[in-house]
């Protein structure tokens, strides 16, 4: 399978699979490749197999796409290439068989003079440069060890087999000085060996298409040994071996990259020509070098195996935070989300109860670069102001009763990420303050102590209430709500889409169907009728909770009218606190809903809350803003 890995940037080694024929590259969470950077377009280009190759094709992207270095429109793409968008650099990763440029093994080649072999046993206990005898002997066993250092500490740095195997090549180069040099993977699985393409510099281009000698390699990967080959064109015993003899291929070494008793490859090196035959030192050096090239290829594969997991969860994320509309102001706030989210400024979300400001918040999170940061979610009005100043910024031992040890705040659990704000209006005037200053200049002091800590954190603030009336009440700073409002959506609630209902249903329903084991398909016309007439002062909270009701309550595949809640099914019933206005501020319709609800649940709380698909905490925020008592009802 073809990968794209990230060359440079925050996400340096992230791995993406091109599993389909086509995948876009961009800042949009759409797109299968998602870059979330200010200098990627939302759709920046796409990749698409056409027959046995892939093109890269730009879309029309405002910093253009660059292969190579150089600024294409459509390009075909050869293996590791190097993709650039915006300021990221992709290698292009082609699948294995679509290697054809690399040297290829001989089938005809069938002899090999093995004048050294180094068994598995033996290899675990190399004693570079122990049997030394000149000063010249001393300082070539001492420049393999320093190389052998080298390439350790470069084995632990590589995040991609494409850079371990480029500077294995380096390395090897530099102390054997072969015309060749050729990692080779082994697919247990399907028995397979195949070269890997170092970096376009290892090979003379004479040398390029000479094959290597399989029979080398075979017997490397029968027997796992490591073995030395001298003076092979003059052997008489392989003159048969066109691959030796046709191609001159001198001396050559092979040794087995492996773990225990599991092959994971080799390392092939060759001169060819009459040149100088290898020795028992480079042959030791050589296995020495492949020790190292075993862990960390078990070490990158694993990180691959995990990169590709995780990305595949941030996928499921995305999914499980985006908003589902295909109404024209729900297209709006997706427009507003993938602007905001490559940006580091705050965001001011505004909707009643249950629109689904938290998703959004999420949305923007997991889209941004601090994606794979902490998010922290802190509901304002649902703590009181001593435990929420504590909540927010922490406290040191012995602040007040009950601190009986150090507690760093939300804000430092966030560092990094990004802090979301809800009910951002029921916040305290002190906690106002130091909220204020945690914005202006990243600093906060946790409650009882005497010194500041620095803090970084994007915040992501919500409310259903109008923070300009607060403003002017003197409820809510006014340098406070600027600082916050640098961007700023307001979220739909539902009965201004009503096309989005059915959409939503349906997603609620397959969701709790699965989640219930429910063969549950659809809603009957009656059903769906009266989910549309109904008027949702709960919004989609509301809806979703009134589906998985449903869902539970069902008997058959299709969900009836009957299932529906009470509500629901009677519609606008009048009650005492209903405006008698035909035109009445919004604030006057949701009072007579609240007590509406209130009534039906008997006056209890938890049943009400749980009918307008709010928190409990929400609903007594309402019944006090209302004066509405629970024996009204």
């Amino acid at each position: 399978m073809p990968k794209l890995i990230v060359k440079s940037g925050p996400n340096k080694g992230m791995v993406f699979d091109l599993a389909e024929e086509s995948a876009t590259i961009g800042r949009d969470y759409s797109n299968a490749v998602q870059l979330p950077y200010q200098s990627v377009s939302r759709r920046h280009a796409r990749l698409s197999r056409e027959g046995d190759a892939w093109v890269v094709c730009d879309l029309d992207s405002r910093n253009g796409t660059r292969v190579n270095g150089k600024t294409v429109k459509r390009q075909p793409l050869n293996p590791f290439d190097e993709i650039g968008v915006g300021d990221v650099v992709l290698s292009f990763v082609a699948d294995r068989s679509d290697d054809s440029a690399l040297p290829v093994t001989d089938e005809r080649a069938d002899a090999i003079a093995v004048t050294q072999e180094l068994k598995a046993d033996a290899l675990a206990h190399l004693r570079l440069g122990a049997e030394t005898k000149t000063p010249q002997e001393a300082q070539e066993a001492n420049t393999r060890l320093r190389a052998l250092l080298e390439l350790s500490n470069a084995a632990t740095s590589t995040r991609s087999l494409q850079e371990l195997f480029d500077k294995a090549a380096k390395t090897v180069r530099g102390v054997l000085q072969p015309d060749r040099i050729v990692p080779i993977l082994y697919n247990a699985a399907r028995d397979q060996l195949t070269p890997w393409n170092i970096e376009k510099s290892a090979f003379d281009k004479r040398f390029a298409r000479i094959p290597i000698s399989t029979t080398i390699v075979n017997h490397v990967k029968a027997r796992k040994v490591a073995v030395l080959s001298q003076g092979t064109a003059e052997d008489d015993r392989f003159r048969g071996s066109p691959s030796i003899l046709s191609h001159a291929v001198s001396t050559a070494l092979c040794v087995p990259i492996q773990i225990g008793e599991h092959l994971l490859g080799m390392v092939y090196a060759d001169r060819l020509g009459k040149a100088e035959n290898f020795t028992k030192a480079d042959l030791e050096f050589l296995a020495a070098a492949a020790l190292q090239l075993a862990v960390a290829i078990e070490t990158i594969r694993f990180c691959e195996d995990m990169s590709s997991e995780k990305l595949t969860l941030q996928r499921e994320l995305r999914g499980q935070y985006n908003l589902i509309g295909e109404s024209a102001p729900m297209k709006a706030v997706f427009d507003f989300v993938s602007k905001a989210a490559p940006t580091e400024a705050c965001v001011l979300i505004m909707g009643e109860s249950g629109t689904g400001k938290e998703l959004v918040a999420r949305a923007i999170h997991y889209n941004s670069p601090r994606g794979s940061k902490p998010l922290e979610i802190v509901n304002c009005a649902a703590l009181t102001s001593t435990l929420l100043e504590s909540e927010l910024f922490g406290h040191v031992k012995g602040a007040f009763t009950g601190a009986l040890t150090d507690k760093p705040g939300r804000f430092e659990l966030a560092h990094g990420g990004s802090i979301f704000l809800d009910e951002i209006g029921e916040l305290p005037d002190a906690s106002q303050s130091r909220f204020l200053r945690v914005l202006e200049d990243g600093s906060l002091r946790r409650v009882g102590d005497v010194r500041d800590r620095k803090v970084d954190v994007r915040v992501i603030a919500a409310t259903n209430k109008n923070l300009e009336d607060a403003m002017r009440q003197g409820r809510f700073r006014e340098d406070l709500y600027y600082r916050l409002n640098v961007l700023k959506v307001a979220l739909p609630p539902l009965r201004e889409r009503p096309g989005d209902v059915e959409l939503l249903a349906g997603h609620f329903l397959r969701h709790f169907a699965a989640k219930c084991a429910k063969t549950v398909t659809g809603f009957t016309p009656e059903a769906l009728k009266a989910l549309l007439a109904h008027r949702w002062p709960g919004n989609a909270r509301e809806l979703k909770n009134v589906v998985e009701r449903m869902v539970i309550m069902a008997s058959g595949a299709l969900l009836e009218a009957s299932d529906l809640p009470f509500e629901v099914r009677a519609g606008q019933a009048a009650v005492r606190h209903e405006p008698t206005s035909e035109l009445c501020s919004l604030a006057d319709l949701e009072k007579a809903h609240v007590a509406k609800v209130l009534a039906h649940a008997g006056g209890n709380k938890k049943r009400a809350a749980e009918l307008l698909g709010i928190d409990r905490t929400t609903l007594y925020a309402k019944l006090k803003a209302y004066g509405i008592k629970a024996d009204e009802g």
